[in-house]
């Protein structure tokens, strides 16, 4: 029986259970590192900024390390050339991210307008940028203001710097102690001159003994290429263009010829021909010479022969084969009436109603061929540069259905990941700076060596047509005459496959890349 007397004298036993502590996600933390030049002091540098990263993001509980970017020897201006700053933002974009550190400004980017744009794209994927000299944190400002006053003042110490070079070198020019920082095919830069390549100068004598037998650039070049005979380690092939380059190039008679090209003022810098905006500095007996003072001279004459011989008749020999009629499809056909030359649709030419496209002036179709020639050299790097780029893109991409690249692929994923987990037990102090130094660099190295793999598989696959075509129309427009004022040989073999004449004022010129250019064709007026 219920007795509520003894129930009520004990009182109730209670138990305390703890709140459970409230877990906190860890901030992922990277940092980004990048050293502009290839130095030793400069290498140094890189490591140290490695290596402080790894123990200020561990040394912070809340934070884990996401990754360490770091671009080695790379020009901050352009940010499509840092491969490390390219996968950082890729991983941002992909969630792996929630903070970027990063020493200055001026080591993120020195081009304001990439700046401005990387910093809202992380902003607004609510990536936050600490950097450290200006101590700035993107997460804490109320505009982006500020962060734009110290981007524009990163461009402008680019610029001051590059002002600065480019002072330091004209004065060097003037003193006679410049030192070019490149070298022509057959010398290689060595103690601040220029020293002869041996198996390489004997290529540049065999090109102008060749010449001087009686062969054209053209044949020279193909001569070349099935002996096999390489050009440097980055280009292979030899075209007739690069033949004009070398029979061209002064400095194989020991002489030099300073600036010939200079810098723009304006970001992205780039380098543009010297028609007379800056003085130029013809430096005798600088180095030593491949072909003799005279037989570089009896070449520039036999040149000048040649195009003078070829000015009457090359212009309807080159045109003889390229001229199709739009509406019809047959070939033109050369004709002369009243002195002056013509060229016509067959099919007209024998009946007028076959096909409405009457005959135009020879003139009136040079004229249109050459400007378009300038108008391609003039903005060549707007026009053929990014679709080099991106057919390179898209022959990656087939390439990556290759199974030895695969296989590269997935070794070069794999030894990154060792070298990030170096990082991480270097950080909590497992190991020391010695072995950790050893590790990576021996990491580094096999990661070049698989690289260089990588590439030269892919050069063995074989390049594509279109990106072949490119790169020979590239060189040409970059080693040719500038104010080319004639039909040439080498404008046809190299850039242009045929024309299409869609009607007395218009034509297409289709190149051998598969781009084809619309050209209006003026009347000439006498």
């Amino acid at each position: 029986m219920y007795n509520p007397n003894l129930a009520s004298a004990e009182p109730p036993k209670i138990t305390v259970i703890s709140a459970r502590k409230r877990e906190t996600a860890k901030l992922r933390v990277a940092a980004y590192a990048r050293v502009s030049s290839d130095s030793e002091d400069q290498q140094n540098s890189y490591i140290a900024q490695v290596d402080y990263y790894t123990r200020h993001i561990a040394g912070h509980e809340g934070w884990e390390l996401a990754d360490i970017y770091a671009d080695e020897g790379i020009s901050g201006l352009v940010a499509s050339k840092r491969d490390d700053f390219n996968r950082m933002v890729q991983d941002c974009r992909d969630g792996k991210i929630d903070r970027i550190l990063v020493k200055s400004i001026s080591r993120f980017a020195r081009n304001t307008k990439e700046y401005i744009q990387y910093v809202r794209e992380l902003l607004r994927l609510g990536i936050s940028i600490h950097f450290e000299k200006e101590n700035i944190d993107t997460g804490k400002m109320t505009s982006e203001q500020i962060a734009t006053i110290y981007g524009a003042f990163s461009q402008m110490e680019s610029q001051n710097h590059s002002n600065n070079m480019r002072i330091s070198a004209r004065m060097r020019m003037e003193k006679g102690d410049y030192v070019s920082p490149s070298a022509p095919y057959g010398y290689k830069l060595e103690e601040r001159t220029l020293a002869v390549i041996p198996e390489q100068a004997e290529v540049v004598r065999r090109i102008f003994t060749a010449y001087l037998s009686g062969q054209g650039k053209d044949d020279i070049a193909n001569e070349l290429n099935q002996l096999g005979i390489p050009r440097t380690k980055d280009r292979k092939m030899w075209y007739s263009t690069t033949i004009g380059y070398v029979l061209t190039n002064i400095s194989y008679t020991g002489d030099m010829v300073w600036q010939k090209s200079f810098a723009t003022n304006d970001i992205p810098f780039r380098q543009v021909r010297n028609k007379g905006e800056k003085p130029k500095y013809f430096v005798e007996n600088c180095h030593e010479p491949i072909v003799s003072k005279d037989e570089f001279q009896r070449v520039q004459a036999l040149m000048e022969l040649r195009r003078a011989q070829a000015v009457d008749t090359v212009s309807s020999a080159l045109l003889a084969k390229k001229l199709h009629c739009g509406n019809c499809g047959t070939l033109f056909r050369r004709k002369i009436d009243n002195e002056k030359v013509y060229w016509t649709c067959r099919r007209h030419d024998s009946n007028k109603d076959l096909c409405p496209i009457s005959q135009i002036p020879e003139e009136q179709i040079i004229t249109a061929i050459l400007r378009m020639y300038h108008k391609l050299k003039r903005h060549r790097e707007q026009i053929l540069s990014p679709l080099l780029n991106q057919l390179t893109d898209l022959r990656e991409k087939e390439l990556r259905s290759n199974r030895k690249i695969n296989d590269i692929d997935k070794e070069i994923a794999q030894l990154t990941e060792q070298n990030l987990v170096l990082v991480r037990l270097k950080s909590k102090g497992y190991v020391d700076s010695a072995l950790y130094l050893s590790q990576t660099g021996e990491i580094d190295f096999k990661l070049r060596e698989l690289r260089n793999l990588r590439r030269r598989i892919m050069e063995a696959t074989g390049e594509d047509k279109q990106i072949k075509a490119t790169e020979a129309m590239l060189d040409y427009l970059e080693s040719s005459t500038e104010h080319l004022g004639e039909l040439a040989e080498e404008l046809f073999e190299t850039l242009v496959e045929s024309i299409t004449i869609t009607s007395e004022t218009e034509m297409n010129l289709n190149l051998y890349n598969g781009l084809t250019l619309k050209e209006t064709m003026e009347r000439t007026v006498r």
